[in-house]
């Protein structure tokens, strides 16, 4: 069992503006809905409302400050990150595994419990951002996988996956 976080990002850290992703890269959400289907994905409220729908083949986790929000069908509905992991860590009898997939709010607090962080960097600067990923203190992780990904007539910039585990 292992808490990951996903996240696609520019140069500089940026993750998005007004609620969209900077840019879209077919094979990175190709690869991101690979990766998280049937475990359990942790998510901002606005991250969930930025998705045409809920992830399917997913166990949605939404996290809001809102007692009152009413979450859509098929989503679990918590108030704060401590008690999902506690959860996740006490009640996984299956062995999911929990990926925290946005917004910035969220990858803040959650990189205290992560095990391994699966980044997407997006080669360019993007003229606007309003979202950004937390800095990562590199001494506390390891790198073990790089794969560079060009440009092409699906993808307007190059982009690089890189895989960090956390240093015991």
């Amino acid at each position: 069992m292992s808490v990951n976080i996903i996240v696609a990002y520019s140069q500089s850290l940026q993750i998005g503006y007004q609620n969209e992703l900077l840019c879209k890269l077919p094979n990175d959400l190709k690869r991101f809905k690979e990766m998280t289907q049937n475990n359990y994905v942790v998510m901002g409220r606005r991250t969930l409302e930025s998705l045409p729908s809920v992830l399917s083949n997913r166990h949605n986790i939404i996290l809001t400050r809102n007692k009152n929000y009413k979450s859509p069908t098929g989503t679990f509905v918590y108030h704060s990150l401590e008690e999902v992991i506690e959860k996740y860590h006490n009640h996984n009898a299956d062995k999911q595994e929990l990926w925290i997939i946005g917004g910035s709010e969220i990858y803040n607090q959650a990189m205290q419990y992560a095990d391994k962080l699966y980044i997407t960097r997006i080669e360019h600067q993007f003229e606007h951002a309003d979202t950004y990923f937390p800095k990562i203190d590199l001494s506390q992780w390891r790198k073990i996988e790089t794969v560079y990904n060009w440009a092409d007539k699906d993808h307007e910039h190059d982009y690089t996956y890189l895989t960090y585990e956390r240093k015991n």
